[in-house]
């Protein structure tokens, strides 16, 4: 007798909360902000966690983000990022133009919602453009309402963050600061 040991996928089946997600990605309407974020583990980060320059509770792998201030806003056509960003820089900036973080605000390039059906995420993907950078953003949306945004961007090390969906701040349109 043979008995084989298989993983079984399982589907998961929607609830109201993730049909509340769902609605608020077909509108266009949601926040996201981030609680940790995920560098690459570089030389240069390993200098800046002997320097002392990391916060509380992180290391080089993980930034603690709890208490600075950080989002993703779409609403319609609009997007607004201002993430914080620890790596490299790949290739010289304009003088003066670095915010010190990942800053965007406007109407993305190729946006694309795509839905996993046995797992109830949504994937965005977009691109977006400022100054002379462009990012690449893929934002993974799971049913509980976490996220995970992967960014690739023509200057910079590819970087992920891990966070929270929730609903805008006002009904009408989305404030974007």
């Amino acid at each position: 007798m043979l008995i084989g040991c298989n993983s079984v996928k399982k589907t998961i089946e929607p609830t109201a909360k993730s049909e509340a997600l769902e609605a608020m990605i077909t509108k266009k309407a949601f926040t996201i902000e981030s609680d940790w974020l995920y560098p690459q583990p570089t030389a240069s980060m390993n200098a800046i966690a002997n320097s002392g320059l990391l916060p509380l509770g992180s290391t080089t792998n993980s930034i603690n983000l709890i208490g600075n201030p950080n989002y993703v806003k779409i609403y319609g056509d609009s997007i607004a990022m201002d993430l914080p960003f620890y790596g490299e820089r790949q290739l010289a900036g304009q003088y003066g133009g670095n915010d010190g973080g990942i800053v965007f605000k406007g109407i993305p390039d190729r946006y694309q919602v795509t839905k996993d059906e046995k797992r109830q995420r949504h994937m965005i993907k977009f691109s977006v453009r400022n100054h002379s950078e462009s990012y690449r953003v893929i934002i993974t949306l799971y049913p509980n309402w976490d996220s995970s945004i992967t960014i690739n961007s023509s200057h910079l090390t590819s970087i992920r963050y891990r966070g929270t969906v929730s609903v805008p701040e006002t009904d009408g349109a989305v404030v974007i600061n």
